[in-house]
């Protein structure tokens, strides 16, 4: 067994072709460093350098050797990382629930960010609605949440607001307002609605409510359904207008367009949450919280 130590031995000679810059490069003296020299041609069992009073050089086999003394080198180097790593708690695994509608442009680079950081963390993802994932939350079962606001039953739970988006109307290509610059909600009184379900969505549901009773009307919805690339489908095919989170606009479908809307009501305002267990020991999920953003809030 060739030891690491008269692997570096060779490369620093074969690097320097010159014993005392070696010796000097390995802060060692010069007579041993010639004899792990010989002593590793002796294991190898042919020789890798030829020496003379005023030179040294690599024989073929010494150069075939030194490229696959740095790869050893370096795949040593990479098992003692990848331990150090795995000690500081950088490899691992972490579980993040999250709502569907985070998955069309911030979960992509929340994820994006975090396997650039931390590469060797294992990620598990689970798409569940807010309530479900503060009972995953809660049971252990998932390590972070990102999540809607607002939740109930989440008292135990840490959280902190890392998005705000509001509301934008989904409107057919061919509506009368599909051409204006924004809508405001008066202007879609007379349309009818599609909702989210009021027991899977709370927030977005409460939100809209709100946000159309403020306008001065109540929403006549024709339908609750609570997949937003189908709710657009529907949009599409003439079953309604809907207002969805801005994130849904980043998936764009040729029969609908998206709406901003002018009025400055407080109910359009969509908060997205990071929730975790205080008490739950786990170094990657510390990480993961780490590269989130901060939007502040919640606390």
């Amino acid at each position: 067994m060739i030891s690491s130590r008269l692997l570096r031995q060779f490369v620093a000679v074969a690097e320097e072709l010159h014993y005392g810059r070696a010796a000097a490069r390995l802060h060692m003296a010069q007579p041993p460093l010639s004899q792990g020299i010989k002593r590793l041609e002796e294991i190898v069992g042919v020789q890798l350098l030829e020496r003379s009073r005023h030179s040294v050089r690599l024989t073929n086999a010494g150069a075939v050797f030194l490229a696959e003394a740095r790869n050893l080198l370096a795949q040593e180097e990479r098992a003692l990382e990848a331990t150090r790593r795995a000690a500081q708690g950088i490899a691992g695994r972490v579980c993040i629930g999250f709502v569907g509608s985070v998955s069309y442009e911030l979960l992509p680079r929340i994820l994006q960010d975090f396997r650039a950081r931390y590469p060797a963390i294992d990620v598990d993802l689970r798409e569940q609605i807010s309530k479900e994932q503060v009972a995953s939350l809660v049971a252990g079962k998932v390590d972070v949440g990102i999540l809607r606001l607002p939740v109930s039953d989440a008292g135990g739970l840490q959280m902190r607001v890392i998005h705000r988006e509001r509301f934008v109307a989904v409107l057919p290509r061919g509506h009368r307002l599909a051409k204006a610059r924004s809508v405001r909600l008066a202007d879609l009184a007379d349309e009818s609605f599609m909702t989210f379900p009021a027991d899977r969505i709370p927030s977005l549901y409460g939100k809209f409510l709100m946000a159309c009773n403020e306008a001065g009307f109540s929403p006549r919805t024709v339908l609750e359904a609570w997949q937003m690339p189908s709710m657009a489908c529907l949009v599409a095919s003439g079953v309604g207008v809907v207002l969805l989170p801005a994130q849904a606009g980043s998936l764009p479908h040729p029969g609908v367009v998206y709406k901003t809307i002018a009025d400055s009501s407080a109910h359009l305002e969509l908060e997205i949450a990071v929730g975790w267990r205080s008490e739950n020991p786990s170094t990657a999920m510390k990480l993961l919280l780490s590269v989130l953003p901060d939007a502040g809030g919640v606390g």
